[in-house]
């Protein structure tokens, strides 16, 4: 890759939008336990907005500045209409048939940021006496 592959990639993939976002850690955190932990897709709008609304209250509790602001101020539907406009693209919004109501699920590009953060942290040392002894292994198998 070169430099202008990278930087349009910068500019304009979901996954990396999310990764440098002001809010990267709350959606990385809050997507992750909702869809991925708990093995969930087409998850209604009540009940999202109901667990985002938990984690925002949580959170500005936690994270309560001196001021007494807020630290996530927009409401929990404010986050996911944001999260899901097309520019984003970290939710996909739409509405199953016979439904009123929006569902949202994760999009591809969500999943990847998730998996390479967890990533970052799931990696262990693997010393060169490890690998010996499994390539030994492997040989001795073989035969």
């Amino acid at each position: 890759m070169d430099y202008d592959d990278i930087e349009l990639l910068r500019s304009r993939h979901p996954a990396w939008g999310l990764l440098s976002s002001r809010n990267a850690a709350l959606v990385l955190a809050f997507l992750g336990r909702v869809f991925v932990d708990a093995s969930a897709s087409n998850v209604p709008a009540p009940t999202l907005i109901n667990e985002l609304d938990n984690e925002l209250y949580a959170l500005n509790r936690r994270l309560a500045p001196d001021d007494g602001t807020d630290r996530f101020p927009r409401s929990a539907k404010e986050y996911l209409d944001d999260w899901s406009a097309p520019e984003r693209g970290w939710l996909r919004r739409f509405y199953p048939p016979g439904s009123d109501e929006p569902h949202y699920d994760l999009t591809p590009a969500a999943e990847k940021a998730m998996a390479w953060v967890r990533d970052l942290d799931a990696r262990s040392f693997i010393g060169t006496e490890s690998r010996l002894a499994t390539i030994f292994e492997l040989l001795r198998q073989m035969v």
